[in-house]
Parts: structure tokens; C-alpha cells; sequence
């Protein structure tokens, strides 16, 4: 039976092709051609005509389940490269999966914000680089702190309905992992990790609450990470193009 939800103002459908599972998108459209977008992100959407049924959708998308994956492997398989950072202005630098554009400009007051597109750095002096990194670093940290106790907050639910108790959380750089979960019942997650979008930080945060309950990567932890996460194994691949070292 094919199943929808709405979150952020549009529907999701899952596609499956043998054993592997995603879920798109779904939007609607006035446009009476079903169409089915790969971005190079990893995000299946879905625009079907407005009048529609969810089960004829399901069907014709099921039909494209084969190529579906094939782009996805396809996108996987393409190397990622990550440039240096040397802190000048006209360089990007990621916030929650988006690319900001660096804006460094002088200022009485030091301090890092975000407008628009830009990530404006105020310092007293414009060739002080090593300055301006601790500026985005703290900046970063700051960040991290809110948005990890809220991702944390939307993800922890399910485990906890299966007994886990609420483990405490602990930011801190790691220089070899993205997270981890301790015996003494805490979740450890990189600082860095703040730069991935939303559902990538949800991935790393749900792989390791379902180690809370099984420390290896065997059927029985998968299992769970399925019934929490179905689409878990797309936002890994998505995880591995953008942000696995």
C-alpha cells in the first residue's frame, strides 16, 4: 500500500527497486507529464499531475525505480573534493548544506553573521587571516551547539520508545569521525558536522543512536535504522559524495 506524508508543504513517496528503498518528494504540478528529477544532491522529486491518485504515481515511479538508483550510484560514484579554506573574501563556505559567500569587512566590533548569501566576518583588520578564522570557528561552535540539541531533540523519539534512555550530547572536534556513542550513554558529534544539511546531520545522528543498541553495523542494527530511517541508505550516499573524507 503506498504510503505519504507531508512535511515542509510537500508529500513524500517512497521508491524502492529490489531490496534498496528512498523516498522522494512529491509535488504536485498543473502540468499533465509525470516527471522525475535526480539533483545532484541525491533528492529524488517527484511532479505528478495535480488530480492524480497516489497509487497510479507510486506505479509509473515504480517503474523507474532502476534507473532511480542507477543516478543515485552514478552521483555516489563521482569524486568529491573539498578546496582549502584560506579565510579571504569571494570564498564559500558551507552552513546546514548551503554555500555562503565570504564577506570580510572592517568593523570596530568583531564578530561573524549571516546575510543572504553572504557570510560577513567584521574584523578590525582585513589581512589578519588567522583572525578570521577563530571569528567562523567560534561562530561555527555556536552554531553547532543549538542545531545539534534540536536534531537531537526531532530524532531521539523512536529509540527512546525502545527503551534508550536520553543520552547526553557532546560537541567537540574529531578529527576522524563525524559521531559516536559511548558506553557511559552519550552521543559525541564533530563540531564540523554543522556544515551538512539538516537530513545528513539526521543520518549521522540516528547511526549512532541505533549503536546505543547494537555496536556494529550487522542486520539487527540496520534492521532498526530501517524502521526509523527508510531512507537512511540514500542519505548515506548523499553523506559519502558531499562529506565522508
Amino acid at each position: 500500500m503506498p504510503t505519504a506524508s507531508i512535511t515542509d508543504d510537500c508529500e513524500q513517496i517512497e521508491v524502492g527497486w529490489g531490496d534498496r528503498r528512498t523516498i522522494a518528494a512529491l509535488r504536485r504540478t498543473t502540468r499533465r507529464v509525470l516527471r522525475i528529477e535526480v539533483r545532484p544532491s541525491g533528492a529524488v522529486v517527484v511532479f505528478a499531475p495535480s488530480g492524480e491518485t497516489l497509487n497510479t504515481i507510486q506505479d509509473r515511479v515504480k517503474r523507474k525505480g532502476r534507473w532511480i538508483f542507477r543516478e543515485l550510484d552514478r552521483i555516489a560514484a563521482r569524486p568529491s573534493v573539498t578546496p582549502d579554506r584560506h579565510f579571504v573574501s569571494g570564498e564559500t563556505h558551507l552552513l546546514l548544506g548551503k554555500q555562503y559567500r565570504l564577506s570580510i569587512e572592517l568593523a570596530d566590533d568583531p564578530k561573524v553573521q549571516i546575510e543572504g548569501s553572504r557570510l560577513k566576518v567584521l574584523v578590525r583588520r582585513l589581512d589578519d587571516q588567522a583572525h578570521c578564522r577563530r571569528l567562523i570557528t567560534a561562530f561555527y561552535a555556536s552554531m553547532a551547539r543549538g542545531i545539534f540539541r534540536e536534531r537531537l531533540d526531532a530524532m531521539v523519539h523512536p529509540f527512546v520508545r525502545r527503551g534508550l534512555l536520553r543520552p547526553t550530547l557532546i560537541i567537540r572536534r574529531m578529527s576522524k569521525r563525524w559521531g559516536s556513542y559511548t558506553p557511559q550513554g552519550r552521543i559525541v558529534l564533530n563540531v564540523d558536522l554543522v556544515r551538512a544539511s539538516p537530513m545528513l546531520i539526521d543520518y549521522v545522528i540516528c547511526h549512532e543512536l541505533a549503536h546505543a543498541f547494537y555496536p556494529d553495523h550487522g542486520k539487527e542494527w540496520s534492521n532498526l535504522i530501517d524502521t526509523v530511517m527508510p531512507d537512511w541508505e540514500t542519505r548515506k550516499i548523499v553523506w559519502k559524495l558531499f562529506y565522508a573524507d
